[in-house]
């Protein structure tokens, strides 16, 4: 009953195996030695990381090249699909302005590190996502709130007639001048430079300290820290300029124009000196 069993058996073990031997391609990292040809300092390990010492692969180099770029791709296409649908999440939540928001949100580690949550996985949880909308809610009410304090701190400026010192401003400019400043008493008038944000501008230096800033349309902005009396001091020069100059000569002994010591009579009256007269155009 179980010859052919036996017979097949015995027929197997007597048939001699072949095993195919799969082909190796050299490491070019190790030109095949499976060791690391170079210097390593704090590492014990000599055999080569490419092949991990075998010196050589079963795949040819151009194949590994090819599948490497093959993952590479996907691996990319994979990231820019969860970056699309992070921030689509981040839009739908939030809004143009409030994405726009969390982006330029620097200042706060948190808020970055949800934003890059977001482009990374595609999505936030539902807990990290109203962490985000309840900030962004916050900032349009902290928004709101400085615009209107804006709007009132605007409405309220002081208005200073700057006609006479701006004539000053330009005939001095005129005359070569490249950055004419006034000095009254503890104050000095300069303008802005024409290529910055606050063109057009005059600022004001109390005590040789930034105090603010008086707009082409004649208001003045303080800093929180200045005084309050500078507004009206500013007034009572712009409405007189050459009397504050003359108090200013008299008081201080030095001209309002360069700051230089006054000496003769005449300029101690007049608070500038006969070079500074003569560019200012109060000769």
């Amino acid at each position: 009953m179980f010859d052919d069993i036996e017979t097949s058996l015995e027929d197997f073990l007597a048939t001699p195996t072949t095993q195919v031997k799969r082909e190796q391609f050299p490491c070019h990292a190790c030109g095949g030695t499976g060791k690391y040809n170079g210097v390593r300092i704090h590492q014990e390990k000599s055999q080569c990381f490419a092949c991990n010492g075998r010196g050589h692969f079963f795949t040819s180099y151009a194949d590994r090249k090819a599948a490497k770029a093959k993952r590479q791709a996907k691996a990319e296409a994979k990231r820019a699909s969860n970056r699309e649908a992070g921030l689509a999440q981040l839009t739908e939540a939030l809004g143009e302005q409030g994405l726009a928001w969390l982006q330029n949100a620097s200042w706060s580690e948190f808020y970055t590190d949800l934003l890059h949550k977001a482009i990374q996985y595609g999505s936030l949880s539902e807990k990290q996502l109203a962490c985000v909308v309840n900030g962004w809610e916050k900032q349009q009410v902290r928004d709101a709130e400085r615009n209107a304090a804006r709007a009132a701190r605007e409405a309220n400026a002081p208005v200073i007639d700057l006609t006479k010192i701006n004539n000053l401003f330009d005939t001095a400019k005129s005359n070569g001048l490249k950055k004419p400043r006034l000095v009254c008493g503890s104050l000095r008038l300069s303008l802005a430079p024409l290529n910055g944000a606050n063109a057009g501008c005059t600022y004001v230096k109390d005590q040789g300290e930034y105090a603010g800033k008086i707009t082409a349309e004649g208001k003045f902005f303080a800093v929180r820290t200045a005084r309050a009396e500078i507004a009206g001091e500013l007034q009572e020069i712009a409405k007189d300029p050459l009397n504050a100059f003359k108090v200013h000569g008299q008081v201080t002994g030095s001209c309002s124009c360069c700051g230089r010591e006054l000496t003769n009579k005449d300029s101690i009256a007049l608070g500038i000196g006969p070079i500074c007269a003569d560019k200012w155009g109060l000769v």
